[in-house]
């Protein structure tokens, strides 16, 4: 079972409510529902009513503006859950977890091989008027013992997040975007740009994208409506268009394909300048066992090159040997820095990282990384002055959009309710061994898949002999 986060419903950019009267009519679609039969609630029996009821509660505290409502959306594995037991369970949790305090409607939808439900509540407590509150950390203390329960009565798995909805960053990559390093995202948007350059409509760019090696496939949601998927095949997962950054959802894909045109920044072949080493070159010898991947590198480059007719290229092809010479080469330069020897030494070295990286997860996290960090220091001064708001003002609203658009550029450990004093250090060597163990894994991979490799290569014989048996084989083909 799988739910995402709690999602709220803001008013329009012209104030109003018509974004919790959309939300209301769509989890009351009766084609979804059974025309109504998979529906529950406190608040009515139908979108009208639903919507009425709480506007009323709203008039009747005064707090007509700010967010509007909250939605829920909680996902059953195909079946994982029947109608019945679906609707039993969000049932139960609404009961529990909202009870009379607010205005709530629910429903299953089954038009899809999931089943899923939806929850939409009212912002306003009917009973005391105060605005319903939600802060990062809330979920695991308040929301998840409830879920965890009600799941356990029914015979289901505990709830699991769904990754897809993330509000940080991973701290990989959030290191990477600090250090400019490239990562998935980075190496995505460079391909669609050069890909939109070529390309004179959508067809032409599916298909482009294709060539390169990537599955794309189109969707719709309804908070972003219509979107594309990328996913590169070295990839695990896709990467929807709308999590890609401005210039980069479906309309705005199409748009750029009618206005920009790739131009070559070489129109004439760049002249040839001569370098010359100079005599203080320090020489360092390389062993045979990280010889074997300069060798494995030479072979990849050559092999994805076709060199009876270079323009016969299998883009595809060349895009997977071209990340493969990058990996080659980064085992390489992690051999050389450690000085690891032989294939015996490297054992040694997983063993080494694996005993402290069991250390280090068995202490405390401590994190003053981000000490110095503007948008942290600006979140932690939000999440205080959080603390101080009386729950009977509005003002909260306000600071909890503010820290929703700061957790968009922080790693997923600011948000888990704890200090960055007791998670930086520990983190940051962990995240050093875990790039370091991705790398041996990947050497033994080598060196367990191609035999060839994984032995040192024979001295061509030349002997006299055999040097004159080449010359008059090459006199008689002439």
């Amino acid at each position: 079972m799988a739910i995402t986060k709690l999602m709220n419903i803001k008013q329009g950019k012209m104030g109003g409510s018509r974004h919790l009267n959309n939300s209301i009519q769509y989890i009351m679609n009766p084609k979804k529902t059974e025309d109504g039969k998979l529906i529950g609630g406190n608040a009515g029996m139908t979108p009208k009513e639903v919507y009425q009821t709480m506007m009323d509660t709203k008039s009747d505290w005064e707090k007509l503006d700010g967010r509007q409502g909250y939605h829920y959306v909680i996902s059953f594995k195909p079946g994982e859950a029947s109608e019945e037991t679906a609707y039993q369970v969000i049932k139960e949790f609404c009961e529990e977890y909202l009870g009379d305090d607010f205005d709530y409607v629910f429903s299953i939808h089954n038009d899809q091989k999931h089943m899923h439900g939806h929850i939409v509540f009212n912002s306003v407590n009917r009973m005391s008027g105060y605005k319903y509150r939600y802060e990062n950390g809330d979920w695991e203390k308040f929301i998840q013992p409830i879920t965890d329960r009600i799941c356990e009565r029914h015979g289901l798995p505990p709830l699991e997040f769904d990754a897809e909805i993330r509000k940080g960053k991973s701290y990989a990559q959030w290191e990477a975007d600090q250090k400019g390093k490239p990562n998935w995202k980075k190496i995505i948007r460079a391909d669609i740009d050069y890909i939109i350059s070529i390309s004179e409509n959508e067809t032409e760019f599916f298909h482009n994208m294709e060539k390169i090696g990537y599955q794309i496939r189109k969707g719709e949601s309804q908070k972003h409506g219509v979107y594309l998927a990328f996913k590169a095949m070295e990839q695990k997962r896709a990467w929807r268009s709308y999590n890609l950054g401005n210039g980069y959802s479906y309309s705005e894909i199409l748009s750029r394909i009618k206005t920009e045109k790739f131009v070559c920044k070489y129109p004439t072949s760049p002249k040839l300048r001569f370098y010359r080493i100079g005599k203080n070159v320090k020489y360092i010898p390389m062993l045979e066992f990280q010889k074997k991947r300069i060798r494995k590198i030479y072979f990849v480059s050559v092999g994805c090159h076709n060199l009876k007719n270079p323009y016969a290229v299998d883009y595809q092809q060349v895009r997977k040997s071209m990340l493969h010479i990058n990996q080659l080469w980064e085992d390489v330069t992690y051999l050389r820095q450690e000085k690891i020897q032989t294939y015996e030494e490297l054992l040694c070295r997983e063993t080494e990282i694996k005993e402290q990286e069991k250390a280090l997860k068995n202490q405390k996290y401590s994190t003053d990384f981000l000490q110095e960090n503007e948008v942290y220091l600006k979140y932690r001064s939000l999440k205080e002055r959080l603390k101080e708001i009386p729950e009977s003002e509005d003002e909260f609203e306000k600071v909890l959009d503010e820290l929703e658009e700061l957790e968009q550029n922080l790693p997923d450990a600011v948000l888990n309710g704890k200090t960055f004093n007791e998670q930086e250090q520990i983190e940051q060597k962990l995240q050093i061994l875990r790039e370091e163990k991705r790398i041996i894994r990947h050497i033994k991979r080598e060196e367990t898949e191609d035999q060839f490799f994984s032995t040192p290569l024979q001295p061509i014989e030349r002997s006299k002999d055999k040097k004159k048996e080449v010359q008059e084989q090459w006199v008689k083909a002439r």
